[in-house]
């Protein structure tokens, strides 16, 4: 018996619909011809991915060619995702193929989640998708180009919580941990090189210096041999714990320490000769930052200077990443600056991760 006379005229296009999805499209050689196209559009896509880890984005495939595409085969038929910076930096390709779900006929449509990596390096990516055959040919692209942009983060469970680690930390066994160093004698190599710069910088042991964000005193415990008593140490923090642990370890009467805000500093105006920001623009958003700055040349004195070291990388358009690592665009960075009324200048630069450089600035006064 015909199969045509068990189903009704008007249900027989479903019914090939269906007969088609259960039947397999096995490629096994590279397709050829001029009529090889397809739409791919973005459906649904989240802004924000993790660095290297698998990025998910819906997307809905059009299939505009005269022939049948699959999965299936040593040459299957799915979606391309390719990566470019924002900046129109050089990135490292980490380009995906993520093979269609089924089997996708001439002028059908299928929408699926496809997966594809990440970059491994934080920035501001573009994402561009289209439909190409593993070991054969691109798609010609129907209508626009899929595309959107994605700023790329540190993975979402990689958590950081500064005030956390002091709440936790046993500072009377361990000093060093929570500021940092992994070791006693790291904590006491670093000492002099940051003392160092500083100096490099114009500190005479006569000097006034705010130290914002001094932790358990790895400055303030080079400072505390090196300034006279006609200089001055005020060191601030965010954690009471590593506030409270300096006022018991660092006892000159000319060094002082306090509690200070996210982007407030418990300073008088005017009153420094130098302010160092060790190891904390690397951990603050770009808005926090340029409070920071702005409150820095508030408390600076006429000559004095602004020491800071910052994450910097060419991916990036303003910044990327979590608390554990905050990475900014270097032009973007000085207009900060600028707004405070300062003006910048790289006095150190060491590799970072990829091609994000930690750099130190000093900063003055116009």
């Amino acid at each position: 018996m015909n199969a045509k006379l068990l189903v009704p005229s008007a249900l027989r296009p479903a019914a090939r619909r269906v007969a088609r999805a259960f039947r397999p499209v096995r490629h096994v050689a590279p397709l050829c011809g001029p009529d090889l196209r397809a739409r791919v559009e973005v459906v649904r896509a989240c802004p924000v991915g993790e660095a290297g880890r698998p990025f998910d984005v819906t997307l809905r495939v059009t299939n505009h060619s005269p022939l049948p595409v699959g999965p299936e085969g040593t040459h299957p038929v799915g979606v391309l995702a390719r990566w470019s910076c924002a900046t129109g930096a050089a990135c490292d390709p980490c380009d995906g193929f993520a093979p269609l779900p089924r089997a996708v006929y001439p002028g059908e449509s299928v929408t699926a989640v496809f997966r594809a990596p990440a970059p491994g390096y934080l920035g501001d990516y573009v994402a561009t998708f289209a439909l190409g055959q593993r070991g054969g040919p691109s798609f010609e692209a129907v209508g626009p180009a899929a595309r959107f942009d994605v700023n790329v983060t540190h993975p979402f469970d990689a958590g950081f919580n500064y005030l956390d680690i002091y709440s936790k930390a046993d500072l009377g066994r361990d000093h060093w941990s929570a500021s940092g160093p992994p070791s006693a004698a790291e904590f006491e190599r670093l000492k002099p090189i940051k003392l160092d710069l500083l100096k490099k910088l114009g500190l005479t042991p006569d000097g006034r210096l705010l130290d914002v964000g001094c932790g358990t005193g790895l400055l303030a415990a080079a400072a505390e041999a090196y300034l006279s008593d006609r200089g001055g140490y005020f060191g601030t923090d965010l954690a009471p714990e590593a506030v409270e642990f300096c006022r018991r370890t660092y006892r000159r009467p000319n060094f002082r320490f306090a509690v200070n805000g996210m982007t407030t500093v418990p300073a008088p105006d005017a009153a420094f000769d130098a302010v160092a920001f060790y190891s904390v623009f690397t951990h603050t958003y770009p808005d926090e930052t340029a409070l920071l700055l702005a409150e820095a040349a508030r408390a600076l004195a006429p000559g004095g200077v602004v020491f800071a070291d910052v994450f910097t990388s060419p991916l990036v358009s303003r910044s990327a990443g979590s608390r554990y690592a905050v990475e900014v665009n270097r032009d973007h960075l000085l207009r900060l600056a600028a707004l405070a009324g300062l003006s910048a200048e790289v006095v150190q630069a060491l590799p970072w991760v990829g091609p994000a450089t930690r750099e130190f600035f000093a900063f003055r006064r116009k």
